[in-house]
């Protein structure tokens, strides 16, 4: 299993770049320029201040009258130039509109923000808004200067008599769609009605296409930001789902519940990829006795069945046995693999009187569930853990005792705790483990190859 790169770490790379120059040097989270701070960056966000550094000038430091700071994220990396000690070169346009348009000058730019909004002289702009703004700026620069060619052409005629044919600007119609949903003036009603009238075919396939990935985007950056908090605790939970997905506080009983919910809800095409996904609420009985409650049941393409064990996505997964310094399944663990083992031997039992869900046996209640769209029959049953997050494979080495710090580097711990993880991994026949961090970076690679192939 490979680990992807974090944001830190692409920046990082990036950073190679700037090798080539000999008055400039790395320090830490500093860029600097003959000693003088140019950047500073952290794993949360890249600070540019007002000095701009040019390779090819006499005086290579000079200074701009406004700051940018870029949240470090994935998607916000690919708005920074080719040269990063520099900030994304159109920011200057974004600055004029608004100071422009508002007669205010503003000091500072939050590029890649998660809201657009001004805050004093802080202007906080989303990469979408960012991006839109620019091919307004290109269009209109094309324009413009289309124009002006179209207006010199009977002096170029009359005068030189060249034979110069007017050229026509040609309007970006995506482009334009936007400022009116923008505007206001068009309903949601409306941009419905628009879709009804598309084609079958190709242009219809990539509208749909776009909006699916528009919603993943939005789960995978919801999730996310559930995965940063440090420990979820019930009122945490219940306000995070009520604000971010409208469920009610209290349908809500904690992190596992949520996580249950919100993949419930969402999960299907974007992370799970499957045809169907179920979450029973039912409990499997066994010779008159409850034996356990599945949290998700996931049916593939050919109709077998693979069960879901959801756990806390602020759990750890791994724990360090200081006397030996080895790494072994945390009790959270441990508990999910023996429960995912009982549920595939259940399922194993799908045609067994004694497994009964609602009374009925596994695969006939499967089958009434959702037997009207396919049939169910598990050959070879599986189960999956979803736990924890690539942060929290184990305790962070900060918070281990001096004893162990002192037998087991930083950089050891960590390299043996992912080592110990893909080891894990591997060895279970039919279950398998993933982080929630896993679980996303599946659906993102998806949406970035999709990106690529556009």
């Amino acid at each position: 299993m490979s680990f992807r790169k974090t944001p830190i770490e692409k920046f990082r790379t990036q950073l190679n770049y700037l090798r080539q120059f000999s008055d400039v040097s790395i320090e830490e989270n500093q860029i600097l320029v003959d000693g003088n701070i140019i950047v500073e960056f952290n794993e949360n966000e890249i600070i540019y201040g007002t000095a701009r550094y040019s390779s090819t000038s006499r005086e290579p430091i000079y200074q701009d009258d406004y700051s940018v700071t870029i949240p470090l994220t994935h998607e916000n990396l690919r708005l920074i130039n080719s040269n990063p000690i520099n900030p994304p070169r159109k920011t200057r346009i974004i600055m004029r509109v608004f100071n422009n348009i508002t007669g205010t000058s503003y000091n500072r730019m939050i590029l890649g923000s998660n809201e657009n909004r001004i805050d004093n002289t802080d202007l906080y702009i989303t990469r979408d808004l960012y991006l839109n703004i620019i091919e307004i700026d290109k269009e209109e620069g094309r324009d413009k200067s289309i124009r002006v060619r179209n207006r010199a052409v009977p002096f170029l005629n009359s005068q030189f008599g060249i034979d110069t044919t007017e050229i026509e600007s040609e309007r970006n119609y995506a482009l334009l769609l936007r400022e009116i949903i923008e505007s206001g003036e068009v309903t949601q009603n409306d941009i419905v009605s628009l879709s009804e009238q598309l084609e079958k075919g190709e242009p219809t396939k990539v509208v749909i296409e776009k909006q699916i990935n528009k919603q993943t985007e939005w789960l995978l950056e919801t999730i996310e930001r559930i995965l940063e908090i440090d420990k979820l605790t019930v009122p945490k939970t219940k306000q995070f789902g009520n604000e971010e997905f409208g469920y009610s506080k209290i349908s809500i009983t904690g992190p596992e519940h949520l996580m249950e919910k919100i993949l419930s809800d969402y999960g299907q095409y974007s992370l799970f990829g499957v045809p169907a996904l179920l979450n029973t609420n039912k409990y499997v009985i066994h010779e008159g006795r409850s034996r356990s409650q599945f949290d998700l049941i996931l049916i593939n393409h050919i109709g077998d069945v693979e069960v879901v064990e959801l756990k806390r996505p602020d759990k750890y997964l791994l724990e360090f046995g200081g006397g030996r310094g080895k790494f072994y399944p945390s009790k959270d663990l441990a508990i999910a693999i023996s429960q995912t083992e009982r549920y595939i031997t259940a399922i194993n039992k799908d045609n067994d009187d004694e497994y009964l869900i609602d009374g009925l046996k596994i695969r006939d209640f499967l089958n009434r569930e959702i037997g009207n769209t396919m049939f169910i029959e598990s050959i070879r049953p599986k189960g999956l853990i979803i736990m924890g997050s690539w942060q929290k494979l184990a305790k962070d080495y900060d918070k281990l005792d001096e004893a162990t710090k002192r037998r087991i580097t930083r950089e050891n711990y960590e390299n043996d705790s992912r080592q110990a993880y893909k080891e894990l991994k591997n060895s279970l026949k039919n279950i398998t483990i993933l982080t929630y961090s896993e679980l996303l970076e599946n659906a993102r690679t998806r949406l970035e190859l999709f990106d690529n192939e556009e």
